[in-house]
């Protein structure tokens, strides 16, 4: 069993992002920037509540606001999983494939990548009632279902859940670590640079909105896409030995 080693795969990462840059940075636009933006600029606005409310008023208005932003979440999400499988495609490739073929094969596979991401997410909700220790671990263990899915044209959600299982078998909580440590630091980067456009811009609606909007999209497509290559890195470390000179 291959023993996972994040340095090498974050040295993957990176490789992956700097090849087919331009085709990548076009469907990542398309598709994880231009809905996450339309949802921040044109979507509900978050409800404050109001001066000295109680705890329970406070909750309400959460439970109100979450409610409002669903729908448009679901379609964020959606299309977050079109082009993830497609952005998937031309790096998991062994033969030449173009954004056309990519964006096909992203349409083919998405009633798969969504049963998918639906089982593996009722799993570790279930996971993290149990303590959520056995959630963190079953992030870990279904890290490579979409990789899977995209490299092996699987059809099958349980034969995709299945392939990421045994791909990460002792090796689930390195993995599981390697994605946190990422998404982490792209968390702390966004925090910071909104707080400084929140300070400049403000938050009322208007220009504070529209650059609010346009820099929580910008870091949300960017999490995305990083979220996507570290998953293809790890894939790449543990089913495909060797792959990571495949763009050098």
């Amino acid at each position: 069993m291959t023993k996972f080693d994040m340095g090498a795969a974050w040295d993957d990462t990176l490789l992956l992002l700097r090849s087919h840059r331009a085709l990548i940075g076009a469907i990542a636009g398309v598709f994880f920037f231009l809905p996450a933006l339309a949802f921040a600029w044109f979507g509900p606005v978050p409800i404050e509540p109001p001066a000295g409310a109680e705890f329970d008023q406070v909750m309400e208005t959460f439970r109100e606001s979450f409610r409002q932003m669903i729908p448009g979440q679901i379609v964020v999400a959606l299309s977050t999983m079109i082009g993830t499988v497609a952005i998937l495609r031309l790096w998991l490739s062994r033969t030449g494939v173009s954004v056309g073929e990519a964006l096909t094969f992203g349409l083919m596979l998405f009633p798969t990548m969504f049963a998918a991401q639906i089982l593996s997410g009722i799993g570790i909700f279930f996971g993290f009632v149990l303590l959520i220790v056995p959630g963190l671990y079953l992030i870990g263990r279904l890290a490579l279902v979409a990789p899977a899915i995209a490299d092996r044209s699987i059809y099958n959600p349980f034969a995709a859940i299945r392939t990421s299982w045994d791909l990460t078998r002792d090796n689930g909580w390195a993995v599981f670590f390697f994605l946190f440590l990422v998404a982490l630091v792209i968390f702390i980067a966004a925090l910071i640079v909104g707080g400084v456009v929140a300070v400049v811009a403000g938050s009322e609606p208007g220009f504070g909105r529209m650059v609010g909007g346009l820099v929580e999209a910008a870091f949300g497509a960017i999490g995305s896409l990083f979220s996507v290559a570290v998953a293809a890195a790890a894939y790449r470390q543990l089913a495909l030995p060797g792959a990571s000179d495949v763009f050098q």
